[in-house]
Order: C-alpha cells, then sequence, then structure tokens
C-alpha cells in the first residue's frame, strides 16, 4: 500500500512519478513557479494603488474620473472591464456589515398601520426605504439559492456588497448588472444561506 507524504514542497503522490501521461497538477505547480516573481510584483502593485486610493475619498475619485461621477445609474461609455476596476475601488470604501445581518432593514424597513387621534388603524403604503429593503431582500433570497439577478443602480450593489462582500459577483450588461453569488467561496463556508 503506497501512502501520501507530505514534504516541504508539498504532497507526493505515485502520479506524480508517471511518465506516460503528463500531470496537469505538477505542471501547474510549475507554472506557478515561473510566473511567482510577477504575480508578486502585480500584487504590490495592486497594494500599493489601494494604499492611495484609500487616502483618498470618493469625491477626488470622480474628479480623478477614476471612478463613476454618480452612484446612480451607470455611465454611457461604461464597459464591464471598467466596472470591474472601478468595483474593486469601490468596495475599498464600503464597511461590510457583520455576518449576523442577513438582509437589508432596520427600524424603519417594515410596513406598519399607525394610530391616530381617534385611536383607528391608518394605513398609508409603505414608504419607498421599505420598498427598497424589499427590493433588496429579494435579490438577496434569488443569489443566496443560487441564481442570477439583476441591479439597475450602482447603490443597489454597493448595499448587496455590504452583505456579501468576499462573494458578491457583478457583470455589467449596456445598462443594468447582472448579480450573483461566487458558489465556490460558498460552499467553502459551509453551504448557500436561506432565510
Amino acid at each position: 500500500m503506497i501512502t501520501n507524504h507530505s514534504v516541504f514542497g508539498g504532497n507526493i503522490e505515485i502520479e506524480d512519478f508517471n511518465t506516460s501521461y503528463p500531470n496537469k497538477r505538477r505542471i501547474q505547480n510549475q507554472m506557478e513557479a515561473v510566473h511567482l516573481q510577477q504575480t508578486l510584483e502585480k500584487r504590490k502593485q495592486k497594494i500599493e494603488k489601494e494604499k492611495k486610493y484609500k487616502r483618498m475619498n470618493l469625491e477626488e475619485l470622480k474628479k480623478m474620473r477614476v471612478i463613476s461621477n454618480t452612484d446612480c445609474r451607470p455611465a454611457e461609455h461604461l464597459t464591464d472591464e471598467t466596472w470591474q476596476k472601478e468595483f474593486e475601488i469601490r468596495k475599498l470604501f464600503i464597511t461590510p456589515y457583520d455576518k449576523k445581518v442577513q438582509k437589508l432593514g432596520g427600524r424603519f424597513s417594515k410596513e406598519s398601520a399607525r394610530g391616530t387621534a381617534e385611536n383607528c388603524r391608518t394605513y398609508d403604503g409603505c414608504t419607498n426605504w421599505q420598498s427598497y429593503c424589499t427590493f433588496i431582500n429579494d435579490i438577496l433570497r434569488n443569489i443566496r439559492a443560487g441564481q442570477v439577478d439583476y441591479c439597475y443602480y450602482i447603490y443597489q450593489i454597493m448595499d448587496l456588497a455590504k452583505l456579501h462582500f468576499h462573494d458578491l459577483k457583478t457583470k455589467y450588461c449596456d445598462g443594468y448588472w447582472e448579480v450573483w453569488l461566487d458558489s465556490s467561496k460558498l460552499h467553502k463556508e459551509g453551504g448557500f444561506i436561506d432565510e
């Protein structure tokens, strides 16, 4: 019986010595070693850029045209490639919610009737904030179920990113965004969260 042996360079398996077909894992490790210096340089440059952006505020970044001038509808010239860069920069300026927070809400996020002087209950309809919370929570329910949903404003994506900072994925599609959760990160954390 052959067992795996752990060494400094990683685990050695019997397939590592097979010469009849290429070992994809070994080839991948060799490619990573060849490109390690370039990868480290890119990572260093990215960290320096992030530090530079963190010293600025959003208004300065908007003046430099690093990010869009609005938090609402996308600019006409926006592409998915420029959006992905902007999304990473915008995430530097948000603080994720605690993991216990599972949906957008708050004190005034649910509809309720209110009493009047005659002690009767009147209903005036839901407020804009209540409608917005319902909309965001519906998107959360869909993407947590493994589906793709849609956003139409940048601030909606930023609110979703506060709840799913590391696993929210977006794609700009000519006037709207597709949003979903990175399933590989969710499975590592123990599965999809269901409300």
